[in-house]
């Protein structure tokens, strides 16, 4: 029998996080996220109920900064870095023997970002074509069968296929409930028994959660994050009502 505790997984980015102004700022590179006072108020109900665990591509240094204005939120775990590092406190110093120093070493011209624990992230200078193709070139010439990552701008090098499922699982936890909206949230929605998501989502998070018969908030922005929170709480509270639940 399983006995992974189950839980609630939620990303960042698209699902609690917007780039329209609220309450609760957290700081990116070269912008800002935000999580609205009421979804912040949510999120503590609902860590009363069930654990919550965040699943990202952030790192736990930047994760550190909205955990720290939240601190009414409960969380068991973080997963981080699209599943490559799991945390149950974000303050843990994991055993990691990645050297990515020898690959940034010979691009001396792309920027190196900061915080990132098990994978390279890199920004090619704007003015260079085919960073992609330059990157992998860099990586194949030296016996580094990375997996490359695109997120806008940004390119990662990541050790192995990041999964956030992965992650999860590595903590002893089972997504009972999922809230994500993009490409990274499909394994981790597609082995949770409840889904939600937002209208902006991917196409594909739309499809799974439907298949699913779950909740796609009509609304955007802050406005559908607490949409979504609110139905989670509800959620919660009908199968807490049916014994079908076990607060941990």
């Amino acid at each position: 029998m399983d006995n992974k505790t189950q839980v609630l997984v939620v990303d960042l980015d698209g699902t609690l996080l917007h780039p329209e102004p609220e309450a609760i700022a957290v700081p990116g590179r070269s912008s800002y996220r935000y999580l609205s006072k009421t979804a912040a108020h949510l999120l503590a109900e609902i860590s009363k109920v069930i654990p919550i665990v965040i699943a990202t591509a952030r790192n736990a240094q930047n994760i550190k900064q909205l955990v720290e204005q939240i601190p009414n939120v409960q969380f068991c775990g973080f997963v981080t870095e699209n599943g490559l590092v799991a945390k149950t406190h974000l303050s843990e110093k994991l055993a990691i023997k990645n050297d990515w120093h020898t690959i940034a070493s010979l691009l001396p011209d792309w920027l190196q970002l900061t915080g990132y624990e098990n994978c390279l992230g890199l920004i090619p200078p704007k003015s260079l074509e085919s960073a992609e193709t330059v990157l992998r070139n860099t990586l194949s010439q030296n016996g580094n069968d990375g997996y490359v990552y695109l997120d806008g701008h940004k390119i990662f090098v990541y050790p192995s296929m990041p999964s956030k499922l992965a992650g999860v699982h590595s903590l002893k936890f089972n997504p009972l409930i999922t809230l994500g909206n993009d490409l990274n949230d499909l394994d981790v929605l597609n082995a949770s028994c409840y889904t939600a998501t937002l209208s902006t989502a991917h196409e594909k998070v739309k499809d799974i959660v439907y298949t699913k018969n779950g909740y796609c908030s009509s609304l955007v922005s802050h406005a559908a994050t607490e949409d979504l929170l609110l139905w989670t709480y509800k959620q919660i509270a009908q199968l807490l009502t049916c014994s079908n639940l076990q607060q941990v």
